[in-house]
């Protein structure tokens, strides 16, 4: 591959060969043209223009904000930690980001044509109204417990699959750490290892917190928590496929209720897919 324009200030080491041969991937997976004189080429410009003229090749493809995001985060992970992530990954991961997007402008719209949902009608509204339709491999939502004056924090996973009906379920609880934030990311952590002693590799996780998907997509910036970011970066590496995701809270129920069970409970418990009966959601 020649290198040439802007992206000489590369470099043009194999590292940097193996990076732009991924992004040529991820656009071609995501049907755009690719050509030497169409796209991309060394105008910043032309390149957007590829995208938002309606007579151009590309305008079909309404997901390219969300492609051009991943693909800087895909870069970002090469940069600064050496981790390559796959063109398949970050098509879907993209794609899926803008197809949520879609479905939460058109519930919207609905909302205000119709008369304000009430609390208890959003309760009932499941996990999936926030996600994409489609998927392959397993969905793990995962959420922390804490409170103020609790012995305990509790921790709490749920996950599905695509081709079997049945769920798996984790709840544990753990000594109570600093603060909630510190809670969610033990109760994350904690979640990927099960799904790693499960042999399930190929992971979409869903919190509902927003700061820690914040931080492991940019560690950089949330040193006090660098020991955590060190075991998740580790853990990372034994999926072939991961991702996570902020969905609101009323789409993360099972998770959330497993939690707070496992952090109200007055003595250490652990467990996965065996539960007492009071516990079963």
């Amino acid at each position: 591959m020649t290198i040439s324009g802007p992206l000489k200030a590369l470099g043009d080491g194999p590292e940097i060969i193996s990076l732009l041969a991924s992004v040529w991937k991820v656009w071609a997976l995501s049907q755009v043209p690719v050509g030497s004189h169409s796209f991309p080429v060394e105008s910043v410009y032309a390149n957007m223009d590829h995208f938002l003229d309606p007579t151009s090749p590309g305008s079909h493809v309404s997901a390219f904000p969300w492609i051009l995001w991943y693909l800087w985060k895909a870069r970002n992970a090469k940069v600064f930690e050496n981790i390559m992530e796959r063109p398949e990954e970050v098509v879907r991961v993209a794609e899926g980001e803008a197809l949520s997007w879609q479905q939460a402008q058109e519930e919207g719209e609905a909302v205000v044509s119709t008369v304000q949902p009430t609390v208890a009608d959003s309760r009932l509204r499941g996990p999936n109204t926030y996600l994409p339709m489609f998927f392959s491999g397993y969905r793990c939502f995962v959420d922390g417990s804490w409170k103020s004056g609790d012995l305990f924090a509790g921790a709490g996973w749920f996950c599905t699959q695509s081709q079997d009906p049945t769920p798996s379920m984790g709840a544990t609880n753990f000594r109570r750490s600093l603060t909630p934030l510190h809670a969610e990311v033990e109760a994350f952590i904690w979640a990927m290892r099960c799904m790693i002693r499960h042999d399930y590799r190929d992971v979409a996780f869903y919190p509902d917190c927003a700061d820690l998907v914040k931080m492991v997509s940019s560690p950089h910036d949330w040193s006090a928590f660098s020991t955590y970011l060190d075991d998740i970066k580790m853990d990372r590496e034994e999926f072939s496929s991961f991702s996570l995701s902020f969905i609101p809270r009323n789409a993360n129920i099972k998770a959330d209720l497993l939690a707070r069970c496992a952090r109200t409970s007055p003595h250490n418990v652990l467990y996965v897919n065996n539960f007492p009966s009071h516990l079963l959601i």
